[in-house]
């Protein structure tokens, strides 16, 4: 089905009064049921839907690893012949990151890094705003792949 991203929120939060900054950044705390997840939160917890668009597919949120794909060109042949060649630790390092930066998106993988940079930004600052102007000690996001439903989805935290 698809990735979304949904947000845990301390139950006494006034949503309305986060109207203003989820319209600047594009965000929707819309509630959720799914007795599945919320069993498993704090009882003093609210389980919400955390974006306005029809799935996170294309979210850079949580997604930029790259450490499964290092190790494997780590370990691939290539790289034993620039080690017999004597390259540098160092030099192998940059080789494989140039390698993996260059490659073409793949999926829904789509974005480029300039977009993915402004859209981690926006995120750092959406999370910035709701702490800081709403005085909330807590703001909880999660990405899961559902792949039934979000009321009925069971999976665990």
């Amino acid at each position: 089905m698809c990735y979304y991203i949904t947000a845990t929120l301390p139950k006494d939060t006034k949503l309305d009064s986060l109207k203003p900054i989820l319209g600047k950044f594009n965000m929707d705390f819309s509630p959720l049921k799914n007795t599945n997840i919320t069993s498993q939160l704090r009882p003093d917890e609210i389980y919400l839907r955390a974006t306005k668009s029809y799935c996170d597919c294309n979210s850079s949120l949580g997604s930029l690893s790259i450490t499964p794909e290092y190790n494997k060109m780590l370990k691939s042949q290539k790289v034993r012949g620039l080690r017999k060649k004597r390259w540098s630790d160092e030099q192998i390092n940059l080789w494989i990151l140039e390698k993996i930066n260059n490659k073409k998106p793949r999926g829904h993988d789509n974005l480029t890094s300039v977009e993915k940079d402004i859209e981690i930004n926006n995120w750092i600052n959406f999370i910035t705003s709701v702490l800081s102007k709403n005085k909330l000690t807590r703001v909880g996001l999660l990405k899961h792949w559902y792949s039934k439903g979000l009321s009925n989805e069971d999976f665990l935290i």
